[in-house]
């Protein structure tokens, strides 16, 4: 049932600002839909990855074993402090919380692997890494976890905040999922309100100004059907889709992007980039992203 969306949300942590904004979006949203939260940690670092070794191992650069084993020591005490930030605080909060510390050469894996293992029905999850050369771009393993969970995918970018959404519509089956999303989150998060969002490709509306509109009136009109029952408003723009909800939602300060994924296999997906893979990236609002 579509209340049940929510049941099962998975917050993997790492100790980063970004991550202690994932907190406070899981938190809430846990709060409204009595949902339970796992809190997850990877204990991960370079030298656990096999070119790593064999590049430290040489003759050039030899790390004791005693030397490592103090590193791996240290990255497992900072991961259980992590860990157990985290399980006191979604404590505080009244929320049903399990923890989960495991080690892994590759988190971003581990993560898809406990996603789709315990069948979860959100993540949510900081952008921030340390090799992000972007504000608000993802970094690598935020990008990984975000093109391919099995699960809708909720990326905070500051703004915590869940009243005023941007749902950008496009008459798929993925855009109407993201919908029924948004307008769940609407229903429970008082005060709440949504626009809803198509943007008309620019090449398309100069060579078909007409049926252009028609078609993207019709898209809007089908979907605000699905919407009657919670503050909304519609809106019609021109010109490249990822570009147009971007400005849109930083020019009218928005606090969450809804969208779903395009509908065709991962791998293509990654590489020839979509609407969702874009504004997850740099948007500088939080984007939730639904399969």
């Amino acid at each position: 049932m579509l209340q049940k969306i929510f049941g099962k949300i998975i917050v993997p942590v790492d100790g980063s600002y970004s991550c202690l904004w994932a907190r406070e979006v899981a938190a809430s949203i846990a709060k409204k839909f009595g949902s339970t939260v796992t809190a997850m940690h990877v204990i991960s670092h370079e030298f656990m990855h096999p070119e790593s070794k064999a590049q430290h191992q040489s003759p050039r650069l030899i790390l004791p074993p005693l030397v490592l084993h103090e590193l791996d020591k240290f990255y497992e005490e900072a991961g259980k402090k992590i860990i157990r930030d985290a399980e006191e605080f979604f404590k505080k909060e009244n929320i049903e919380v399990e923890t989960v510390l495991v080690r892994a050469e590759d988190p971003a894996e581990k993560i898809l692997q406990m996603v789709k293992e315990s069948k979860y029905d959100l993540l949510v999850m900081g952008n921030i890494s340390e090799t992000q050369a972007e504000h608000f771009a993802l970094g690598s393993i935020a990008e990984k976890i975000s093109l391919y969970a099995e699960c809708p995918v909720l990326i905070t970018k500051k703004k915590t905040e869940i009243t005023n959404l941007l749902v950008p519509v496009d008459g798929s089956r993925q855009a109407e999922k993201a919908l029924e999303h948004a307008v769940l989150l609407c229903q429970h998060f008082k005060g709440a309100k949504m626009t809803i969002l198509h943007v008309i490709d620019s090449q398309l509306f100069e060579l078909q100004p007409k049926y252009a509109q028609e078609v993207g009136k019709n898209i809007l009109r089908q979907a605000s059907a699905k919407a009657k029952e919670i503050d909304y408003d519609e809106r019609l723009e021109f010109g490249d889709a990822a570009i147009t909800i971007m400005k849109v939602a930083k020019q009218e300060d928005y606090d969450l992007i809804i969208l779903g994924s395009r509908g065709i296999g991962t791998v293509k997906r990654y590489l020839l980039g979509s609407v969702s893979a874009d504004v997850s990236m740099h948007a500088q609002r939080s984007v939730l992203i639904v399969r």
